[in-house]
């Protein structure tokens, strides 16, 4: 294995925890979960298990969906999401011990906080995709769309995250009998994340090119 090789793996495993923290942190600004972790953290409250844990058990699930949709297209090596998907489960519960400390007293501050993970989830998306080792079964699912549609990546996920808030919103009302996990901020993650990624992209690329 050579040095460019080393860094792509190592950055990959970077851009997992990237993500999972920015999860994370739209968790603490406490106006609706982003679309990456909504869906979890809504399913997570009705069976009451870690957030961690219910992320495991639907990165399965958006798994079955690429196979399903890329059929004899499907990379093999792409079922080593479902390790992935073990260590970012775990990077998600992980990333939430260690951002504690963070708890927004007002509005303001909460949006401040909410657009910081967005930059956040949008930087780790855009490592996880120049990498290209294993995509993380959510993108994964989103990649595996453009690829149908023949569209952008940036331009799907926003459909693709609304379609998950709009699964969250439903199964909260649905088992809980009210909302919860979603508000403004997911909307507002939902529109802007993808963007973000084509933005970061613009002005980053080289220098993620230059390291792997």
């Amino acid at each position: 294995m050579n040095i460019r090789q080393f860094n792509r793996y190592i950055i990959y495993l970077i851009s997992l925890f990237i993500i999972s923290l920015g999860a994370s942190i739209s968790i603490k600004a406490n106006l609706g979960t982003s679309p990456l972790i909504c869906l979890p953290y809504v399913s997570s409250e009705i069976v009451k298990l870690s957030v961690g844990t219910v992320c495991f058990i639907f990165n399965f699930i958006f798994v079955f969906i690429q196979i399903i949709l890329l059929r004899k297209d499907f990379e093999k090596r792409q079922l080593l999401q479902i390790i992935v998907g073990i260590v970012f489960s775990f990077f998600i519960d992980f990333s939430l011990s260690l951002i504690g400390f963070i708890h927004p007293v007002d509005y303001i501050s909460q949006l401040l906080v909410l657009f910081l993970s967005c930059i956040v989830c949008a930087f780790g998306v855009l490592l996880e995709i120049k990498t290209e080792v294993v995509y993380l079964p959510p993108d994964g699912a989103i990649v595996a769309i453009s690829k149908i549609l023949k569209k952008e990546f940036g331009k799907v996920k926003p459909f693709v995250d609304t379609t998950l808030v709009i699964i969250s919103v439903s199964l909260s009302f649905i088992f809980l009998g009210y909302l919860t996990g979603v508000r403004e901020g997911t909307v507002i993650s939902a529109l802007i994340i993808g963007p973000l990624v084509r933005i970061l992209k613009k002005y980053l690329e080289k220098y993620i090119d230059a390291l792997i």
